[in-house]
Protein backbone atom coordinates (compact mmCIF):
# COMPACT_ATOMS: atom_id res chain seq x y z
CA UNK A 1 0.00 0.00 0.00
CA UNK A 2 1.37 3.80 -1.06
CA UNK A 3 2.07 6.62 1.75
CA UNK A 4 -0.61 8.24 0.48
CA UNK A 5 -3.40 5.59 1.32
CA UNK A 6 -1.39 5.77 4.77
CA UNK A 7 -2.00 9.78 4.73
CA UNK A 8 -5.17 8.98 4.21
CA UNK A 9 -6.25 6.53 6.81
CA UNK A 10 -4.07 8.35 9.55
CA UNK A 11 -6.28 11.67 8.49
CA UNK A 12 -9.37 9.88 8.69
CA UNK A 13 -8.05 8.77 12.17
CA UNK A 14 -7.30 11.85 13.52
CA UNK A 15 -10.53 13.40 11.73
CA UNK A 16 -12.89 11.01 14.18
CA UNK A 17 -11.02 11.58 17.17
CA UNK A 18 -11.34 15.55 16.58
CA UNK A 19 -15.19 15.03 15.91
CA UNK A 20 -15.77 13.01 19.43
CA UNK A 21 -14.01 15.51 21.26
CA UNK A 22 -16.42 18.22 19.64
CA UNK A 23 -19.14 16.29 20.54
CA UNK A 24 -18.13 15.75 24.38
CA UNK A 25 -17.25 19.68 24.74
CA UNK A 26 -20.84 20.53 23.35
CA UNK A 27 -22.58 18.43 25.87
CA UNK A 28 -24.37 16.73 23.29
CA UNK A 29 -23.12 13.63 23.91
CA UNK A 30 -26.53 12.80 25.09
CA UNK A 31 -28.52 13.38 22.12
CA UNK A 32 -29.58 10.92 19.68
CA UNK A 33 -27.63 12.44 16.82
CA UNK A 34 -24.41 12.86 18.39
CA UNK A 35 -24.55 9.39 20.45
CA UNK A 36 -25.49 7.95 16.81
CA UNK A 37 -22.42 9.65 14.95
CA UNK A 38 -20.31 9.04 17.93
CA UNK A 39 -20.66 5.39 17.59
CA UNK A 40 -20.51 5.28 13.77
CA UNK A 41 -17.11 7.33 14.37
CA UNK A 42 -15.69 4.83 16.72
CA UNK A 43 -16.21 1.85 14.69
CA UNK A 44 -14.66 4.21 11.41
CA UNK A 45 -11.34 4.33 13.99
CA UNK A 46 -11.36 0.84 14.83
CA UNK A 47 -11.33 -0.33 11.14
CA UNK A 48 -9.03 2.65 10.77
CA UNK A 49 -6.68 0.99 13.48
CA UNK A 50 -7.23 -2.65 12.30
CA UNK A 51 -6.25 -1.29 8.57
CA UNK A 52 -3.20 0.35 9.61
CA UNK A 53 -2.32 -2.35 12.01
CA UNK A 54 -2.43 -4.98 8.81
CA UNK A 55 -0.31 -2.21 6.57
CA UNK A 56 2.75 -2.27 9.16
CA UNK A 57 2.71 -5.30 9.53
CA UNK A 58 2.56 -6.33 5.96
CA UNK A 59 5.68 -3.57 5.31
CA UNK A 60 7.66 -5.35 8.14
CA UNK A 61 6.80 -9.05 6.67
CA UNK A 62 7.24 -8.32 3.11
CA UNK A 63 9.60 -4.95 2.55
CA UNK A 64 9.92 -3.75 -0.63
CA UNK A 65 12.90 -4.75 -2.36
CA UNK A 66 15.77 -3.25 -2.03
CA UNK A 67 17.89 -0.84 -4.63
CA UNK A 68 21.40 -1.26 -4.50
CA UNK A 69 23.51 1.64 -5.56
CA UNK A 70 26.46 1.39 -7.59
CA UNK A 71 29.29 2.56 -5.76
CA UNK A 72 33.07 3.04 -7.52
CA UNK A 73 36.25 2.69 -5.76
CA UNK A 74 38.43 6.04 -7.06
CA UNK A 75 41.94 5.12 -8.56
CA UNK A 76 44.23 6.18 -10.69
CA UNK A 77 45.17 5.33 -14.42
CA UNK A 78 48.21 3.30 -13.48
CA UNK A 79 46.33 1.14 -10.84
CA UNK A 80 43.81 0.60 -13.28
CA UNK A 81 46.70 -0.54 -15.59
CA UNK A 82 47.48 -2.80 -12.53
CA UNK A 83 44.66 -3.76 -11.47
CA UNK A 84 42.74 -4.86 -14.60
CA UNK A 85 43.41 -7.71 -17.36
CA UNK A 86 43.70 -5.90 -20.52
CA UNK A 87 44.01 -1.91 -21.25
CA UNK A 88 43.23 -1.04 -25.16
CA UNK A 89 41.95 1.53 -27.73
CA UNK A 90 39.71 0.30 -30.11
CA UNK A 91 36.15 0.89 -32.16
CA UNK A 92 32.84 -1.21 -31.40
CA UNK A 93 32.52 -3.13 -34.82
CA UNK A 94 29.78 -5.69 -33.39
CA UNK A 95 27.09 -4.95 -30.55
CA UNK A 96 25.26 -7.99 -29.17
CA UNK A 97 22.10 -8.00 -27.50
CA UNK A 98 21.45 -7.76 -24.10
CA UNK A 99 21.09 -11.02 -22.08
CA UNK A 100 20.93 -12.09 -18.64
CA UNK A 101 23.79 -14.12 -16.63
CA UNK A 102 23.46 -16.49 -14.42
CA UNK A 103 25.91 -14.54 -12.09
CA UNK A 104 26.26 -11.01 -13.02
CA UNK A 105 22.94 -9.75 -14.35
CA UNK A 106 22.13 -8.21 -17.77
CA UNK A 107 25.31 -8.50 -20.10
CA UNK A 108 25.77 -7.28 -23.68
CA UNK A 109 28.22 -8.27 -25.75
CA UNK A 110 31.02 -5.99 -28.19
CA UNK A 111 33.21 -6.96 -30.09
CA UNK A 112 36.39 -4.12 -30.63
CA UNK A 113 38.71 -3.90 -33.75
CA UNK A 114 41.89 -2.96 -30.88
CA UNK A 115 43.74 -0.45 -31.80
CA UNK A 116 46.71 -0.08 -29.10
CA UNK A 117 47.34 -2.08 -26.49
CA UNK A 118 49.02 -1.69 -23.20
CA UNK A 119 48.06 -5.27 -21.61
CA UNK A 120 46.09 -8.61 -22.29
CA UNK A 121 45.48 -8.14 -25.82
CA UNK A 122 46.09 -11.21 -27.84
CA UNK A 123 43.77 -10.28 -31.06
CA UNK A 124 42.98 -8.25 -33.39
CA UNK A 125 39.26 -8.43 -32.17
CA UNK A 126 38.76 -8.49 -29.18
CA UNK A 127 35.09 -9.77 -27.24
CA UNK A 128 33.77 -7.66 -24.03
CA UNK A 129 30.83 -8.17 -21.93
CA UNK A 130 29.74 -5.10 -20.06
CA UNK A 131 26.87 -4.85 -17.45
CA UNK A 132 24.31 -3.88 -19.47
CA UNK A 133 21.96 -2.11 -16.72
CA UNK A 134 21.69 1.28 -15.39
CA UNK A 135 24.22 3.37 -13.92
CA UNK A 136 22.52 2.61 -10.56
CA UNK A 137 23.68 -0.94 -11.21
CA UNK A 138 26.79 -0.09 -12.88
CA UNK A 139 25.77 -0.81 -16.52
CA UNK A 140 27.64 0.63 -19.57
CA UNK A 141 26.79 0.83 -23.20
CA UNK A 142 29.32 1.97 -26.09
CA UNK A 143 28.21 2.79 -29.48
CA UNK A 144 28.71 1.29 -32.94
CA UNK A 145 31.92 2.90 -35.31
CA UNK A 146 32.95 4.67 -32.22
CA UNK A 147 36.46 4.06 -30.20
CA UNK A 148 36.97 4.13 -26.56
CA UNK A 149 40.40 3.33 -24.16
CA UNK A 150 38.57 0.04 -22.74
CA UNK A 151 40.01 -1.52 -18.89
CA UNK A 152 38.75 -4.91 -18.68
CA UNK A 153 38.91 -7.83 -16.20
CA UNK A 154 38.75 -11.59 -16.24
CA UNK A 155 35.35 -12.59 -14.47
CA UNK A 156 36.83 -15.86 -12.88
CA UNK A 157 33.69 -17.64 -12.97
CA UNK A 158 33.28 -17.52 -16.90
CA UNK A 159 37.18 -16.65 -17.29
CA UNK A 160 35.98 -13.88 -19.97
CA UNK A 161 36.43 -10.44 -19.86
CA UNK A 162 34.17 -8.25 -18.11
CA UNK A 163 34.27 -4.11 -18.18
CA UNK A 164 31.48 -1.56 -16.41
CA UNK A 165 31.04 1.37 -15.34
CA UNK A 166 33.41 1.72 -12.53
CA UNK A 167 36.33 0.19 -15.07
CA UNK A 168 36.58 3.84 -16.14
CA UNK A 169 36.10 3.11 -19.67
CA UNK A 170 35.88 6.52 -21.62
CA UNK A 171 35.42 7.27 -25.21
CA UNK A 172 38.69 8.08 -27.08
CA UNK A 173 38.18 11.86 -27.54
CA UNK A 174 38.17 12.15 -23.41
CA UNK A 175 40.80 9.80 -23.33
CA UNK A 176 43.85 12.03 -23.47
CA UNK A 177 44.77 12.38 -19.65
CA UNK A 178 44.60 8.75 -19.32
CA UNK A 179 46.59 8.34 -22.36
CA UNK A 180 49.19 10.41 -21.40
CA UNK A 181 50.08 8.54 -18.16
CA UNK A 182 49.75 5.19 -19.77
CA UNK A 183 52.34 6.05 -22.32
CA UNK A 184 53.49 4.26 -25.63
CA UNK A 185 50.92 1.11 -26.47
CA UNK A 186 51.88 -1.22 -28.98
CA UNK A 187 49.92 -0.86 -32.14
CA UNK A 188 47.81 -4.34 -32.93
CA UNK A 189 47.73 -5.59 -36.21
CA UNK A 190 46.18 -8.71 -37.62
CA UNK A 191 49.90 -9.70 -38.62
CA UNK A 192 50.62 -9.95 -34.86
CA UNK A 193 47.66 -11.73 -33.41
CA UNK A 194 44.74 -14.05 -34.37
CA UNK A 195 41.54 -12.29 -36.03
CA UNK A 196 39.18 -12.46 -33.33
CA UNK A 197 39.58 -13.73 -28.98
CA UNK A 198 36.27 -14.64 -27.55
CA UNK A 199 37.62 -13.28 -24.36
CA UNK A 200 38.77 -16.53 -22.45
CA UNK A 201 42.11 -16.63 -21.36
CA UNK A 202 45.00 -18.80 -23.08
CA UNK A 203 44.87 -21.29 -19.99
CA UNK A 204 41.33 -21.79 -20.15
CA UNK A 205 42.25 -23.28 -23.51
CA UNK A 206 45.05 -25.13 -22.65
CA UNK A 207 43.27 -26.65 -19.72
CA UNK A 208 40.43 -27.65 -22.04
CA UNK A 209 42.52 -29.17 -24.35
CA UNK A 210 44.78 -31.19 -21.59
CA UNK A 211 41.24 -32.48 -20.24
CA UNK A 212 40.36 -33.74 -23.56
CA UNK A 213 43.64 -35.53 -24.57
CA UNK A 214 43.50 -36.80 -21.14
CA UNK A 215 40.33 -38.54 -21.70
CA UNK A 216 41.13 -39.78 -25.29
CA UNK A 217 44.30 -41.52 -23.94
CA UNK A 218 41.64 -43.03 -20.59
CA UNK A 219 39.06 -44.37 -23.25
CA UNK A 220 41.71 -46.32 -25.46
CA UNK A 221 43.71 -47.49 -22.34
CA UNK A 222 39.68 -48.85 -20.94
CA UNK A 223 38.91 -50.34 -24.48
CA UNK A 224 42.56 -51.90 -25.07
CA UNK A 225 42.24 -53.70 -21.80
CA UNK A 226 38.64 -54.48 -22.61
CA UNK A 227 39.64 -56.09 -25.43
CA UNK A 228 42.87 -58.47 -23.60
CA UNK A 229 40.46 -59.88 -21.17
CA UNK A 230 38.43 -61.32 -24.11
Amino acid sequence: MSDITIFVLCYNFTINIAAIKICNLNNAYSSRECRRGAVGMKRRLVMCMLILLLVTSGLALFPGEKVYACSCVENDVQERLKTNTTVFTGEVVKKGRSQQSKHDGLLREYTFDVDTAWKGVDAKKMKILASDGGSESCGIQFEKNQSYLIYAYRYELDHKLHTNLCSRNVPIEQAGDDLKLLGAGKVVSEEDFGETNDGRSGPFYLILYGTVILLAVLAVVWVWRRKKRV
